[in-house]
């Protein structure tokens, strides 16, 4: 049985991608825009890093157009890398904004409106006998008359601190209604918690849900295959969403 050979080499001709854009932009109130622009690789290339300087892209609002400029910039806290960066600093009243961008002959586009900030009742804590664990308790006041989406993510000491907690959920069944949040028994008592509550779009809640279920079926053979969902529109992907959130600091 050992002595069996087991193996088989198999060649497998992959076509040829056509190489698409991908877009990151998130919109906040009174920050100006900021963009991270690049390429698609195939799966096979060799690793680097993709990103495109000479595209042209506009920002287009309630009778304002606005081009963005090419700067990198490093966000520590958000860890996030953008390549480029509008003037215009939005107030939050503009209504539906878009985005448009081109580049050697591709094009890609999205829109996008801000939210109202979630609103906070209330915030519990409460102690695992065991080991004096905290976890919280977020009463959260829902916007009544439309589906709501939000995400939360806390960080230790500080922005740019440990991740312990990032996940998205809805409103389903609490309409209009204070509905509780609970998390684990994750915080140790005396530590600073930073937390902050999101109001997303629809269609941001469905991108980080496709980006989540590809980074888990990436490289195992037993995962469900998944399909990315973007919701701009021509050669390529991305998401161009509002960021409406509060941040908490909580100590346990």
């Amino acid at each position: 049985m050992f002595s069996c050979n087991l193996e088989k080499t198999i060649e497998v001709d992959l076509p040829v991608q056509e190489k698409g854009l991908v877009v990151e932009a998130y919109l906040e109130k009174g920050k100006p825009l900021k963009v991270l622009l690049m390429e698609t690789d195939s799966y096979f290339d060799t690793l680097r890093l993709p990103l495109l300087t000479t595209a042209i892209i506009r920002l287009e609002t309630s009778g304002i157009s606005d081009s963005l400029l090419p700067l990198v910039t490093l966000d520590i806290q958000n860890r996030k890398l953008f390549n480029f960066e509008s003037t215009y600093l939005p107030d939050g009243s503009e209504g539906v904004l878009n985005l448009k961008v081109a580049e050697s002959g591709r094009r890609l586009s999205g829109t996008c409106r801000f939210l109202q900030e979630p609103v906070l009742d209330t915030i519990e804590v409460q102690y695992n006998p065991a080991d004096s664990m905290a976890r919280f308790l977020f009463w959260i006041k829902d916007f009544s008359g439309e589906s709501n989406f939000y995400r939360i993510i806390a960080n230790e000491d500080s922005l740019s601190g440990s991740n312990v907690l990032d996940f998205t959920f809805t409103d389903n069944g609490f309409d209009g209604k204070i509905f509780p949040l609970i998390t684990g028994y994750r915080f140790e008592r005396g530590k600073k918690i930073i937390v902050r509550l999101f109001h997303i779009e629809q269609q941001y809640y469905l991108y980080l849900r496709a980006i989540s279920a590809a980074d888990r079926s990436n490289g195992n053979p037993f995962a469900q295959p998944s399909t990315l969902r973007s919701p701009m529109e021509g050669n390529g992907y991305g998401i161009f969403t509002s960021l409406n959130y509060r941040t908490i600091i909580l100590q346990p």
